[in-house]
């Protein structure tokens, strides 16, 4: 729970950047998903259940700043951090390639998820044009995103809660 101590300075700020400046930052018709990757790159990093409570957190004030449905980012980024929470750090603890697998699987899934919130709460949703035409371009602008993000996130792991260093006797 440590790591609160960070999230609740970190998040309010994400979710400011992610409502006023990264929808003016487009690659051809999908946006970075900055909410999305710094709560996928602790969860990746941090053991535990910090990632669903960042991504509870996270979508709360994504979803107040958003024009889209409330609850709509909160259930996309808390289902996919429980994904992640599922396999406990198996296999992707300081392993980058995973990461960026993460992050592409990750945003097709919350995309997925914050389509079919829009289309039951009365939005118009083509979901084939807009998987295609938004969901993969930003799925590549959100792997590009996930390098410097993932280092940044174990840097801050380690500075949380660093290695237990015991003394033989």
């Amino acid at each position: 729970m440590r790591s609160l101590i960070i999230a609740l300075p970190i998040l309010p700020v994400i979710a400011i950047l992610q409502s006023a400046v990264f929808p003016h930052i487009r690659f051809l018709n999908g946006g970075f998903d900055v909410m999305l990757i710094v709560v996928l790159a602790w969860s990746l990093v941090q053991r535990g259940n910090d990632g669903p409570i960042w991504a509870f957190i996270g979508g709360l004030l994504g979803d107040v700043l958003s024009g889209g449905p409330m609850g709509a980012m909160t259930l996309g980024l808390v289902s996919v951090t429980l994904l992640i929470a599922l396999t406990e750090g198996r296999f992707y603890k300081s392993n980058w390639p995973v990461a960026l697998l993460a992050s592409v699987l990750g945003t097709l899934v919350y995309h997925l998820i914050y389509l079919i919130v829009l289309g039951l709460s009365g939005h118009p949703v083509n979901l084939a044009d807009d998987l295609t035409l938004v969901t993969l371009p930003s799925a590549i602008l959100n792997a590009l995103l996930m390098l410097p993000m993932y280092q940044t996130a174990k840097w801050l792991a380690a500075q949380v809660a660093p290695p237990k260093v015991e003394l033989e006797q």
